[in-house]
């Protein structure tokens, strides 16, 4: 009995020659893969066009790895879901599932060269500034009634009078540049093509506020860059009068003073408020909040849920909302996708994950939510623990923790099965009720 163990266990260590082997085949890939990342290329490389023109985010079997001197750690393995337009997605599930993985993998933030996107497809349908045969923003110019361009008299830098065309401006006084969409493949895309997507057509409210924000900045000075930096032909005087209307925006109800404050001077609310605002700032057409209502109390909880409620009207694009909190996903969401192990395990409407929950995983997880009735015995655990991600089985990764489970689980990971239109699970259960 003892022998038996002594040599189960002696498999989870490595000697150092099958370190050193890891370590040289992870150093190769991910050397391929920076070299990729860094690489200089034409715009129609990273082009493509998405299955469904009512989404604006469709991500296909995304594999998000980190090379570690133990093994490869599959993060985020074969993940693939839709964001439709002027919708709200929740992605729920436990610790260290991918959720945040999935969403750093959308605005390329994955830390290389350990972590790096392997495989799969991440298309975003960006409403870009259109660009000339010289790389420059075409302006839209104010005409008269016959078709004309106006023109006006502006100061050159010498202090100079000069006649130039009138350039169109929005109600906040910036130059309006025509616009196109163009669908992106985010993985296919260079760092450095990053820029005219990240901040500017995506942007992220991460979870802790106070560690996102610089603290010896000014929050005005950090919420001006934003505008300086994605919204051409902003100067410092419409950056710091549209840095104020996004202040009042969120709710902040003395905008000139917080301006000027740093972020140790605010609570956690406000902080919040001020990463939401900078969000806001570049319009953008998916916000992507990665559990944006952890560290703040329940009031304050609420109130900045019921913001997210009124933005997504406002911005005209979607949110991407990942929580651990059940109860918020409810609220906020149109679909939710449960993820388990890197992978998407269920996915549909609110009202199917919540009213006819399919997957032994789901259902442990509403299941384990306390309420009003429940006491401190009678809560619910979901007993077992995650498999290693290093060295994940062939067959369904929750087959050692599932209460349903039959033989057919010891086999290959379960396809995706139709339950209805927008309802899907990964669970041989149901195969063979589909094959019925």
């Amino acid at each position: 009995m003892e022998k038996d163990s002594i040599n189960k266990n002696e498999k989870h260590y490595l000697t150092g020659r099958e370190v050193r082997e890891i370590a040289k085949q992870n150093s190769k890939k991910m050397r391929e893969l920076e070299k990729r990342k860094m690489r200089k290329c034409k715009e129609e490389e990273f082009l493509s066009t998405m299955k469904d023109p009512s989404n604006i985010l469709e991500i296909e079997n995304l594999h998000t790895y980190f090379f570690t001197d133990q093994g490869v750690v599959k993060a985020v393995n074969g993940v693939s879901f839709s964001i439709p337009l002027n919708s709200t997605i929740g992605v729920v599930g436990e610790s260290g599932c991918g959720k945040s993985i999935t969403a750093m993998s959308v605005m390329r933030l994955i830390q290389g060269p350990s972590g790096q996107i392997v495989d799969g497809s991440i298309r975003f349908r960006a409403n870009d500034f259109k660009k000339d045969s010289q790389g420059k923003y075409i302006p839209i110019y104010e005409k008269d009634e016959n078709g004309n361009i106006i023109k006006e008299t502006i100061k050159d830098k010498k202090n100079n009078d000069v006649i130039v065309d009138k350039i169109k401006r929005d109600s906040k006084g910036f130059p309006l540049y025509e616009r196109e969409e163009k669908v992106y493949d985010i993985v296919n895309m260079p760092i450095k093509e990053m820029y005219r997507v990240r901040g500017r057509q995506i942007a992220m409210v991460f979870q802790e506020p106070m560690t996102s924000l610089n603290p010896v900045f000014t929050v005005g000075n950090q919420l001006d860059e934003v505008s300086l930096l994605h919204i051409p032909g902003a100067t410092k005087e419409l950056a710091k009068k549209r840095t104020i209307q996004m202040l009042e925006m969120v709710g902040i109800a003395s905008p000139e003073r917080i301006y000027d404050s740093f972020p140790h001077e605010l609570s956690g609310g406000m902080r919040q408020r001020v990463m939401i605002a900078m969000a806001l700032a570049a319009e953008p057409r998916l916000i992507i909040a990665d559990e944006p209502t952890t560290a703040l109390d329940v009031t304050i909880q609420a109130q900045i849920l019921d913001l997210f409620n009124e933005l997504k009207s406002r911005i005209n694009g979607s949110i991407l909302l990942i929580t651990h909190d059940l109860g918020v996903i409810a609220e906020m969401a149109d679909y939710v996708i449960v993820m388990y192990a890197g992978r998407v395990i269920e996915q549909g409407t609110a009202l199917e994950i919540y009213n006819n929950p399919c997957h032994p995983y789901t259902i442990g997880l509403q299941k384990s939510k306390p309420t009003m009735d429940s006491s401190k015995d009678d809560l619910y655990n979901i007993k077992g623990n995650v498999p290693n991600p290093i060295n994940m089985p062939n067959y369904c990764y929750f087959k050692e923790r599932c209460d349903k489970c039959i033989n057919r689980c010891s086999g290959d990971y379960p396809n995706m099965v139709k339950i209805s239109e927008t309802h899907y699970v990964a669970c041989h259960l149901y195969e063979e009720k589909e094959n019925e």
